[in-house]
């Protein structure tokens, strides 16, 4: 080779090391760019969500203001007579409260059975775990054997 062609091959070297190096500059700080969106968008959402909890509650009560100062709007505006006011606030407590009692009493039997599947599915695992612990733990207690002989 010339002293030319070398002169120009190493150029051509030393360019494509140019290159090379600022390709890896600049996926280094797109990488880094790219780090920093991703915590300013989690930052965003943990911000929103935190919105969201806080703008619930003000709305349940607005919502509740709004309902009492419309009860008292109505009971102003209609017609009746104190008696007839008190026999209809009487029945609608009544039935409120029926219905209140009502849903009270199946919620409360609805986790009793919640708990008694909750409490069989634990003996069974615990069953599990002990069989698989060997058979000289196979005597233990459950639900219908609850607790040890005396000695």
């Amino acid at each position: 080779m010339t002293v030319e062609s070398e002169t120009l091959a190493e150029a051509a070297r030393r360019f494509g090391e140019v290159i090379q190096a600022e390709r890896t500059a600049t996926l280094t700080a797109l990488e880094a760019e790219r780090a920093v969106a991703i915590k300013i968008i989690a930052a965003l959402r943990k911000e929103n969500d935190r919105r969201s909890r806080a703008s619930g509650g003000k709305f349940v009560l607005g919502f509740l203001i709004g309902t009492a100062i419309g009860v008292a709007a109505v009971s102003v505006i209609v017609p009746k007579s104190g008696e007839e006011r008190r026999a209809s606030l009487a029945l609608n407590l009544g039935t409120t409260r029926a219905n209140l009692s009502g849903r009270l009493r199946k919620a409360v039997e609805a986790g009793k059975r919640a708990a008694a599947a909750a409490e069989q599915d634990l003996w069974a695992e615990y069953r599990q775990r002990i069989a698989a612990a060997g058979p000289d733990k196979a005597d233990v207690p459950g639900p219908d054997k609850p607790t040890y002989p005396a000695p």
